[in-house]
């Protein structure tokens, strides 16, 4: 097994209303929050909308390779780009990629093609990480 693991999720956050979202895009969130409501005690100020790709929406895969969670999604994503750059205009918009280790070396490697694709998408990327004892 890989000491490095990646998930990989499109997130639309702000003044927004995830069930619209979902019925605009037509795709399956894997995750949604409403603001106000609470969350680990803390009160959420905006609410979110999260697609990871997946099949039925529910949960979020893992990739040995950033670059393939990564590519996957954007599969999924660019049919439906004219209908998302609505939500790229008028909201917070990110590719939010998880990095989860259990060693110090090595991390992620993205193509020039990759990066070609993901800047003409118009959204930031943001690479969290997370260091386990797997």
């Amino acid at each position: 097994m890989s000491s490095h693991r990646y998930s990989v999720q499109f997130r639309i956050s702000g003044d927004i209303v995830p069930d619209e979202i979902t019925q605009r895009i037509g795709l399956q969130p894997n995750e949604t929050r409403i603001a106000g409501s609470v969350l680990h005690g803390r009160m959420l100020e905006k609410s979110l909308w999260s697609y990871s790709g997946a099949p039925d929406g529910i949960y979020v895969q893992e990739w040995e390779r950033l670059e393939d969670g990564i590519l996957h999604l954007l599969g999924k994503l660019l049919p439906k780009k004219e209908l998302i750059e609505y939500y790229v205009e008028n909201h917070d918009t990110v590719f939010w990629c998880g990095h989860f280790q259990s060693s110090f070396d090595g991390g992620p490697t993205i193509s020039k093609s990759l990066l070609s694709s993901l800047a003409s998408f118009g959204v930031p990327v943001f690479i969290d990480n997370y260091f386990s004892d797997d």
